[in-house]
């Protein structure tokens, strides 16, 4: 009884760190986008007003995947893989795909742009599950661990062909944590992650602007106002705030000293303005996400929900984890947002449709772990 009581709180805990974190990010995106007006738009705070929209858009597809049980779209998950195909692969057309910072990974849909690979992390996380959290024989268990590995390779490499190399790399992620719960054996997991890591870093280096990057990243010192220096304006806005901070509404480096200080560098702005306790209490925020996330995927219904539940959580906290190791000098500058607080719809909206799905999971979840077998003596459908 305990137990089924803790669960039901998760579910609520889950979703009110999303809704603070999704407010504390339309705080610090209405300040930082102060500077903007007067300036060409005439909209009084259009970021704001776009990021309103998407938020909206965000929470109704994920109430909607709330209520609809996630058994049937993994029953379609081949589905979503090909439209997922079809929109990567129409990034590449001119007139339709755009290009942003050398990496063709935007769609133009009007006034709106969409990152299809942002969508296709959901999809991923729905073949994963359909593939993995079956019961078969150990042969059919190989078949779907290659399966699984094929396709996820597939799409990185897409990805690495557009030069998103961050959304690559998370891609490779999620299949390295899946394929583990899933029981294949860490000495082929392991060679596998080195030689995917190395893969991505000789991309990396072959490509000029990539390869500046990591040369600044690992000598910042030489390149203050070169490649370093995004990097370098980010920890001035970190320190700057110190305990207390500027007060809202009060930082120095918006004025543009800091690009894109409302998207990828959102996190200095909130350390400059708010101070130490609340950039502690984001990243607590982020660690009760994950707990929640993992709780609900350890006591999904069966083991397709595990699979899903922890591919989902996975992504969410490696994304944060990445952006603020770069924000904070201890990773190499790529561009990932911090999910539910960076400005962007397409990363919002996967944020909030897996918050759908986990919740989803939650509710059809919460009668003992999927590992375990249940006090009336019936098994779970196990991994």
């Amino acid at each position: 009884m305990r137990e089924r009581q803790l669960h039901r709180w998760v579910g609520y805990g889950l979703t009110l760190v999303v809704f603070a974190l999704l407010g504390l990010g339309l705080i610090a995106l209405y300040s930082a986008a102060g500077r903007f007006v007067g300036d060409k738009d005439t909209s009084l705070l259009p970021l704001v007003e776009r990021q309103l929209c998407w938020i909206g858009l965000g929470i109704a597809v994920g109430a909607i995947l709330t209520r609809i049980d996630y058994h049937w779209f993994l029953k379609h998950s081949w589905a979503f893989l090909g439209i997922g195909l079809v929109l990567l692969t129409l990034c590449f057309l001119p007139g339709i795909g755009r290009r942003v910072h050398g990496s063709a990974r935007w769609l133009s849909l009007g006034p709106l742009t969409l990152q299809p690979s942002e969508l296709m992390k959901w999809a991923l996380c729905l073949f994963a599950a359909a593939q993995l959290g079956k019961v078969g024989s150990r042969r059919q268990r190989w078949r779907r661990y290659a399966t699984v590995l094929l396709v996820t390779l597939a799409f990185a490499g897409i990805l690495l062909l557009a030069r998103d190399l961050g959304s690559a790399a998370l891609y490779l992620t999620l299949a390295m944590v899946v394929l583990v719960i899933a029981g294949l054996p860490l000495w082929i997991v392991g060679p596998g992650s080195l030689a995917a890591a190395g893969a991505i870093l000789a991309v990396a280096l072959s490509i000029p602007e990539r390869r500046a990057r990591l040369l600044a990243f690992w000598n910042m010192d030489s390149d203050k106002q070169g490649k370093a220096y995004q990097v370098w304006q980010a920890l001035v806005a970190l320190g700057s705030g110190g305990v207390t901070g500027l007060g809202l509404g009060n930082s120095r480096q918006k004025m543009y000293y800091l690009p894109e200080a409302t998207t990828d560098f959102i996190f200095p702005i909130l350390g400059e303005e708010l101070g130490l306790w609340v950039t502690l209490g984001v990243v607590l925020a982020y660690l009760v996400l994950a707990l929640c996330g993992g709780w609900i995927a350890l006591f999904a219904p069966d083991g397709e929900g595990v699979i899903l539940g922890m591919g989902l959580v996975t992504l969410i906290a490696v994304q944060a984890i990445a952006n603020l190791g770069v924000v904070t000098g201890l990773l190499p500058n790529k561009g990932l947002p911090l999910p539910f607080i960076s400005y962007g719809g397409s990363n919002l909206l996967f944020c909030l449709m897996a918050l759908g799905t986990l919740l989803n999971i939650h509710r059809q979840g919460g009668r003992g772990s999927a590992f375990s077998v249940e006090s009336q003596g019936a098994q779970r459908s196990g991994l």
